[in-house]
């Protein structure tokens, strides 16, 4: 029995984020760690449960009490145990008729977050990648997730908080270096071109915008490319800033705006 927020065909989705985790915690880098972020808050996990008293005719009663399943480590930390896939969970509890919900990843962390229980994280599949994911983590995800990348590593701090806004008439030909170089990389899916003001600037930054599909050579490697690409149409005294369009302040500006370049 599932009761879920999305079809549990999306569980197949997460064959790239168990990648994810393997990679992550084989190299440690910043990089990988974002890339496996990048694809957990895009997730929908599967989380076993105990349902009392138990469904009829797959109907759950309305005074039913659902309790999740958790595991404590050897040093007592408590986690609550989710998966990628049902072949993940059933190498777990080999049960046909064991129950199931399906959760989205900001569920599953309203869960763990929650003041009245006592997790200290949550586990993606304990028989398999075995990620243990902590509250301190959880905490972190929102900063982690939001990098700012650019050519020159800075942050960017716009006047007045005005965030991104859509160029209305870009320039030509750094448009077109980005488009030759981006439709000969598989791993760009769009991209938008955007400014800003920095603060203490008076002249507008174009900020470059890029949606990815897959993760390509990486993230910085991607990035490097495509400032080369830049610096051989803009001036010397110019630049321009790059962005992931999973970053929340890009993510949100570039809805409604037309892409410069679309696969």
């Amino acid at each position: 029995m599932a009761n879920s927020d999305t079809p549990i065909t999306d569980t197949a989705d997460n064959k790239r984020l168990a990648e994810l985790a393997e990679r992550m915690k084989k190299t440690g880098t910043r990089e990988d760690r974002l890339w496996f972020i990048q694809a957990l808050l895009g997730s929908s996990l599967i989380l076993p449960v105990l349902i009392i008293p138990e469904p009829v005719n797959n109907t759950i009663p309305e005074d039913a009490t659902v309790n999740f399943i958790s595991m404590k480590t050897n040093s007592g930390l408590n986690y609550l145990v989710t998966f990628t896939s049902m072949d993940e969970m059933n190498k777990w509890n080999k049960n046909p008729n064991k129950l199931y919900l399906l959760r989205r990843y900001d569920s599953i962390k309203r869960i763990v977050m929650n003041k009245r229980e006592s997790y200290d994280g949550f586990v993606i599949d304990p028989c398999g990648c075995n990620v243990a994911i902590k509250k301190n983590f959880l905490e972190g995800v929102e900063r982690v997730n939001n990098p700012t990348m650019l050519i020159r590593p800075e942050r960017v701090r716009t006047k007045n908080n005005m965030g991104l806004v859509a160029v209305k008439d870009p320039p030509k030909p750094l448009i077109k270096a980005l488009a030759d170089h981006m439709s000969q990389r598989e791993c760009i899916k769009a991209a938008y071109i955007m400014q800003t003001v920095k603060e203490g600037d008076e002249k507008a930054t174009p900020i470059v915008v890029v949606d990815f599909c897959s993760q390509g050579d990486g993230l910085k490697e991607e990035f490097d490319k495509m400032a080369a690409a830049a610096h051989t149409v803009i001036q010397k005294d110019e630049t321009i800033g790059l962005m992931p369009a999973f970053d929340k302040v890009a993510k949100k500006s570039i809805q409604g705006v037309e892409p410069f370049y679309k696969k």
